[in-house]
């Protein structure tokens, strides 16, 4: 499978993976597509320029060289130097990528090391910086890529030598370890005030831990790139100390421990990861010294700066919690002493194999100090490391069972009161219906009243016009009696006849649709108006 279309395969089966991994081409350190990346190697590549010891280092399969790439560590070059020499570390390679602290100037005091300096921007060439290291340094040979407040370890390395390691590692055709960042901190709270001295005593000083809020994730559930896992107990972790104090969860994962074959993937997407590698059956761990007495300076370095990749507001939020009080406690009752690597063996952040613990008691015995008694030693160790790690995680389950019912509870309470407003508001929209009812029904009512007493009038109306007529009449009548008896025979008759004319008038209008409408109405208005029958 070319790049490109790994690049493209890649970039849809990540994609709701991202913030847990932080891993995929959304990275500003990763480029867009695989060409631009081969574009950004041929560019740093020609932006090298070595300051101090031998540009090429000879080592053999069973050696390791430590790459790191620096800015301003001042504070933890006598610490780092002396604590990889002592592991067994053959040469130290750093790339200054711009110090204005003295860094450089220490590094050239020191053997075995080699000082290069590049001059282009880390946000975009973070993962690229380290992974021009690996490839110039690491081909068929096993490198540790680290940063500067970081010091490896692995399980019972007071038994096992770096050389054994990389033996057994060889010899099982492993090509990459992976390693568990651990947060370190002091018994003494964090303060803005603090600020780093030279040569700072980081083991004797930062002592302390705490992994209560550590989250994980199986390792095969964060999707498929290419790595064959030989220990399901290896998983994704994330969180730590960091997310019970800053409210943050960095991802404490990293693929460090590397052997550069033609399968392997270094910086895949990211600094943390590697893809298509032959995983071990153990881990190792990078003692992290971040929350040392630098942090603050570092914090606000940044701000101003804006030079690291800041996911979701790191440093906004280191710099709320350290300003916000005096100090920032970071023990708490669940934060341990960590006195030997070996105290973490069983718990999650160093999951060891039957196979590789076999090899401790091998590597034990070949050095003539294996005894039953010893071998106890490290089974109790182990035991009672997952017996607590259990404890643990009891302990936090039932708090967590606790916090859900008071959760539940609160819930439950609410939805009482839900239900009980729900109802109220029933009951008021019924209410409001029924009166929007009875005022429909009311306008309806006077609107027929309205239309009654219209019609009333109107009739009232036609009976004053009908009485006038009858009047008119009585009188046409009683006019021509009179000139009956006294007038001419001609007018008479005249008389007669109109007379006749009205009566029939009448009678027409008596039995016209008029006439009854009215009568009608009449009844409609003595109903109304409560109007006798004789009303008129």
């Amino acid at each position: 499978m070319t790049e490109d279309v790994r690049g493209h395969k890649e970039g849809r089966s990540w994609s709701n993976r991202r913030d847990l991994l932080s891993r995929g081409r959304q990275r500003l350190d990763v480029p867009d597509t695989p060409m631009l990346e081969r574009t950004q190697r041929w560019i740093l590549s020609h932006n090298i320029q070595c300051l101090h010891g031998p540009e090429t280092v000879d080592y053999a399969k069973d050696e390791l060289v430590a790459l790191v790439l620096v800015r301003n560590g001042r504070s933890y070059v006598k610490a780092f130097v002396e604590h990889y020499f002592s592991l067994g570390v053959k040469h130290l390679v750093f790339l200054d990528n711009g110090s204005t602290d003295g860094t450089i100037e220490v590094l050239q005091n020191y053997d075995n090391v080699t000082v290069l300096r590049t001059g282009v921007p880390y946000k975009t060439y973070n993962v690229a910086m380290k992974r021009y290291l690996i490839e110039r340094f690491g081909r068929e040979r096993w490198t540790l890529s680290l940063d500067m407040d970081e010091l490896f370890d692995y399980p019972y390395s007071d038994v096992v030598s770096l050389k054994s390691l990389l033996g057994y590692l060889n010899e099982n055709r492993y090509t990459a370890v992976v390693c568990y960042m651990l947060d370190m901190f002091s018994g003494k709270p964090l303060s803005r005030y603090d600020a780093a001295e030279e040569d700072e005593p980081l083991k004797e000083r930062y002592r302390f831990y705490d992994i209560s809020e550590v989250r994980t994730q199986g390792y095969r559930e964060v999707g498929d790139i290419g790595n064959v896992i030989s220990n399901e107990e290896i998983e994704v972790l994330q969180g730590g100390v960091q997310r019970k104090v800053f409210h943050i969860s960095p991802l404490l994962t990293k693929h460090c421990l590397l052997f550069l074959d033609d399968e392997l993937r270094p910086m895949d997407l990211s600094d943390h990861w590697a893809g298509g590698a032959r995983i071990a059956d153990f881990t190792g761990v990078l003692l992290h010294y971040k929350l040392s007495a630098s942090l603050y300076g570092l914090v606000r370095r940044e701000l101003e700066e804006r030079r690291y990749i800041s996911r979701h507001g790191k440093y906004e939020r280191y710099a709320k919690v350290l300003e916000g009080s005096e100090g920032t406690l970071l023990m708490g009752e669940t934060a341990k002493e960590l006195k030997s690597v070996k105290d973490l063996v069983g718990s999650r952040i160093l999951p060891v194999s039957r196979e590789y613990m076999r090899f401790v008691e091998g590597e034990e015995q070949n050095s003539g100090r294996s005894s039953e008694e010893s071998r106890l030693e490290r089974v109790y160790e182990a035991f009672f490391n997952a017996r607590s790690q259990v404890a643990a995680d009891g302990k936090r389950l039932r708090d967590l069972e606790r916090q859900l019912a008071e959760v539940r509870g609160a819930l439950n309470v609410k939805m009482t009161e839900l239900r009980r407003s729900h109802n109220e508001q029933r009951r008021l929209e019924m209410r409001l219906e029924n009166e929007l009812k009875i005022q429909s029904n009311l306008r309806a009512r006077a609107g027929k009243a309205e239309r009654e007493i219209r019609e009333v009038q109107k009739m009232a109306e036609l009976r004053s016009e009908l009485g006038k007529r009858e009047k008119t009449i009585r009188w046409s009548h009683n006019e021509q009696r009179l000139r009956e008896k006294g007038g001419q025979p001609e007018e008479n008759q005249r008389l007669v006849q109109k007379v006749h004319g009205l009566e029939r008038q009448l009678e027409a209008i008596r039995g016209s649709r008029t006439w009854r409408l009215m009568e009608i109405l009449h009844r409609v208005k003595a109903r109304v108006f409560g109007l006798g029958k004789d009303s008129p």
